[in-house]
């Protein structure tokens, strides 16, 4: 098997690697190899405006196809960092590995993890490799020069996704990095060329100049109004934003995606977060105190210290959440799920409470 194409668009943010090693019982009838990636997490710098942000990649997803091939025997270690999907047909093999959070990487990086085992079916054979990104999987890690210092919570959280978002319609492609193997016979594919870094119009520089303006001296906190100004729909594009210490009381976030959310010490009391996808998210800290949390999906979310006193979690997914040091006062968890959720040193831990936790084999409670 051939390495015919691979390019990584922007190296120094992120940078995947492809490779098929023959195994040694492998013979001319009976092709087989086994396929290893590699992935790299980092940070990188981008003039925009009369300033500079730093972009930085949270999750992401490898597509990929197989021609006249296909995989099998997949690593079980991979269900530790992928949702796994696959679809087949009579000629290609298509899956799908979309990595939820790179928090879950060791040092940001999975270095020559085996995916499985590729087996030919024909002549010629072909693996094609894509690593795509939606705004969700980006964050804007720093930003300097395009606004003043004494910008709020709430404004800053917007101008973060909307900037995000700026990004990924005006300069990031959706397809960072490729990776083609195949047999001699196949020809590298072309397509990927006209997927190269953009240049954003003087035009569309404006448009954000104008935007950023127009956040700054808005006369409102309140989070749905500043969306509206962005553009931003609040059910969908804050996932994976930062609203660090911003105040949505109240807010109704019902069935929103908040995935890999960082919503550390943000005010939420009372606000309507059922249903919603909070799965990664960081709520440490935050005061969830009355909230309705009535079946959201807080899988892996970070709870530690927050206050959920008298909130409603009926039905929610607790599973790898960490509840360390949280405010359980008065808290409803009928129903709740709590497989591998950690809690320890919490306020208004019940008996009771603690049964259900047990029941619902959480861990380390004390």
């Amino acid at each position: 098997m051939q390495l015919l194409k691979s390019q990584n668009l922007y190296p120094d943010l992120f940078s995947m690697a492809l490779e098929a090693i023959s195994l040694p019982s492998s013979t001319a009838d009976n092709q087989q190899f086994d396929l290893y990636l590699s992935l790299n997490f980092n940070q990188q710098w981008y003039s925009l405006l009369d300033g500079r942000i730093k972009l930085a990649l949270q999750a992401g997803q490898l597509q990929l196809r197989l021609e006249n091939s296909e995989l099998h025997q997949i690593n079980p270690q991979l269900d530790d960092y992928f949702g796994i999907d696959s679809e087949s047909s009579e000629a290609t093999n298509n899956w799908t590995f979309t990595l939820e959070s790179a928090k879950l990487l060791l040092a940001d990086s999975l270095q020559r993890i085996k995916l499985g085992t590729v087996k030919i079916l024909a002549q010629p054979f072909n693996i094609k490799a894509t690593w795509q990104i939606c705004p969700a999987d980006v964050s804007l890690a720093e930003a300097e020069d395009l606004w003043l210092h004494d910008l709020s919570p709430n404004k800053h959280g917007v101008l973060e996704r909307a900037i995000v978002f700026f990004c990924c319609k005006n300069q990031l492609p959706s397809s960072l990095s490729w990776v083609q193997l195949g047999s001699s016979d196949v020809e590298a594919q072309d397509s990927w060329d006209k997927e190269q870094p953009k240049e954003i119009s003087l035009q569309d520089q404006e448009t954000l100049k104008y935007l950023i303006e127009q956040i700054y001296i808005a006369k409102t906190e309140q989070i749905s109004e500043l969306a509206e100004l962005a553009k931003l729909d609040l059910k969908t594009d804050l996932a994976g934003g930062n609203l660090l210490a911003a105040n949505l009381a109240g807010i109704d976030l019902n069935g929103a995606n908040l995935q890999k959310t960082n919503l550390r010490g943000v005010i939420l009391n009372d606000a309507d977060l059922s249903e919603t996808n909070l799965r990664h998210a960081n709520l440490g800290g935050a005061d969830l105190s009355g909230a309705y949390l009535e079946n959201a999906d807080l899988t892996h979310a970070n709870l530690y210290r927050a206050s959920l006193a008298i909130a409603n979690l009926i039905g929610a997914n607790l599973t790898h959440a960490n509840l360390q040091e949280a405010n359980l006062s008065n808290a409803s968890f009928k129903l709740a799920k709590f497989t591998g959720a950690k809690f320890g040193k919490n306020t208004g831990l019940s008996e009771d409470i603690k049964l259900i936790l047990e029941q619902g084999q959480a861990v380390e409670i004390s």
